[in-house]
């Protein structure tokens, strides 16, 4: 019985797309890390440099209007190896943890014990949920880690590889911690290597792959080395756009270095690539955030206000590719509103495995055949934030809530009373509010958040930023 369900998924999938399909996909997730949605060539900016990217997106099939779950990073990462949402993440999370501390010596410990056992607990807990390298290797997928990674070690992902083996606990408390927080060795990837992922590809050739491809890049530090940084050196823009802009083309080099290592192993064409980034990030060319101080403007660590950590739609949307070589034919929609939501269910759909119930996204796999499904047709995107940008560097606490339609975004910061309205469609940054003239919509779009909060599970805020 499962032989003939893996002859059925395989003939779907030739009916479905173009050419002969001999084998499942090896499935590329590229995760940018704090790339804005504005800055690359195909998406129409003149000062970057981003020839891989722009080759996935002319010759994929690219979705402009792609929204994360999260406008900071680990929150959103845990909707890409699950595909569920933060807050559904975070629910099931409090539960695994208030049982284990139930059963722990949690009186005996001191407060930094407790905080410990908590930092080690809350991560180590991914290995509790059906992750996508989970439910992949059961059609036979293996798969690798490599870049950011959150939680502790690639094995609570369920990865069968990786470059994060876990935290060096020595440093916890200390500033070296973070590093290891974000991903300790998996932070090397593109900026220092790329051998891993090539010594996994070459192994595994015979077999689909999964690829958790995520490197600390265009992240800080912005530390790009000459080779990129000379096509910015004399152009007329900002200090600080010349460093992102190059960290950019330092990522958009990794991409296509490994594009090229998969073209050479003959597996370009057994190979889907789906692109997006984990938050979104603000940087125009004409905006300086270095100072003459010693103390940089918190911009340069974290880019403009209404970008990272924020709730406007800069802060979270991303452009989504999926570029399957001959397989997919090319288009650019401008009109479907699309979610990292969706990654989950589509990747599965097209490796023939049942998504789990509980997934709030779609399958775009009709979207990527060029037909249309009311399934996968939104009239809007919500979103959720327990976080606010401020001067302190990891932001500070709040309640935050956007809606996003095919025209207007709007966001409210329920604890704190404010909220703004904005026409996408000819004020794309949010700088004029219309909140006041547009009562209706205010009072429409709340409706639909308090509705939302209870489809969620959340009655009441919760804490999603660790």
């Amino acid at each position: 019985m499962n032989a003939l369900r893996v002859a059925l998924c395989l003939a779907i999938l030739c009916l479905s797309f173009p050419g002969h399909a001999e084998r499942l996909p090896n499935i590329v997730l590229l995760i940018g890390d704090d790339h804005g949605y504005p800055y690359f060539g195909f998406m129409g900016d003149q000062n970057v440099v981003t020839p891989s990217m722009d080759a996935l997106a002319y010759g994929g099939v690219t979705f402009s209007v792609g929204h994360t779950t999260a406008p900071y990073c680990r929150p959103s990462l845990r909707t890409l190896i699950t595909g569920l949402h933060p807050i559904q993440y975070q629910l099931r999370l409090n539960e695994h943890i208030d049982a284990l501390r139930a059963q722990s010596n949690w009186e005996s410990m001191s407060p930094v014990e407790q905080s410990m056992w908590t930092t080690v607990h809350k991560a180590n807990g991914m290995a509790t949920f059906d992750t996508l390298p989970k439910l992949l290797a059961a059609k036979g997928y293996v798969s690798w880690q490599g870049g950011k990674w959150w939680e502790n070690s690639f094995a609570n992902g369920h990865f069968d590889e990786g470059m994060t083996e876990g935290w060096d606990m020595s440093t916890f408390g200390t500033d070296a911690f973070f590093h290891e927080l974000m991903g300790s060795d998996g932070n090397e990837l593109v900026r220092e290597t790329m051998q891993p992922v090539y010594h996994f590809i070459d192994r595994h050739a015979e077999q689909p792959m999964f690829i958790w491809f995520g490197p600390m890049l265009p992240h800080v530090p912005l530390d790009a080395p000459y080779r990129y940084a000379k096509f910015y050196a004399d152009m007329d823009i900002s200090e600080s756009a010349k460093l992102y802009y190059s960290n950019i083309t330092w990522w958009d080099e990794g991409v296509g270095n490994l594009m090229d290592h998969i073209e050479s192993r003959g597996l370009l064409e057994d190979t889907l690539f789906i692109y997006l980034s984990d938050n979104g990030y603000e940087q125009d060319a004409d905006v300086e955030y270095l100072t003459d101080s010693e103390t940089p403007s918190p911009g340069l660590a974290g880019g403009g206000f209404t970008g990272k950590g924020g709730l406007y739609d800069l802060s979270v949307r991303t452009p989504i590719i999926f570029y399957w070589k001959d397989r997919l034919t090319a288009s650019f929609d401008e009109s479907s509103l699309v979610s990292s939501l969706d990654i989950v269910p589509t990747v599965l759909d097209l490796a023939g495995i049942e998504a789990p119930e509980d997934l709030k996204g779609y399958s775009l796999k009709s979207l990527l055949e060029g037909s249309r499904d009311i399934l996968t047709e939104r009239n809007e995107l919500i979103g959720y934030s327990d976080n606010r940008r401020s001067d302190a560097p990891m932001g500070s606490r709040a309640e935050g809530y956007y809606l996003r339609t095919h025209r207007w975004h709007f966001l409210w910061y329920a604890d704190a009373g404010e909220m703004l309205l904005y026409d996408v469609t000819v004020d794309p940054r949010g700088r004029r509010d219309l909140s006041a003239s547009r009562p209706d919509l205010v009072d429409a779009f709340r409706q639909r958040i308090e509705a939302w909060k209870l489809d969620m599970g959340m009655p009441e805020a919760i804490p999603i930023h660790e």
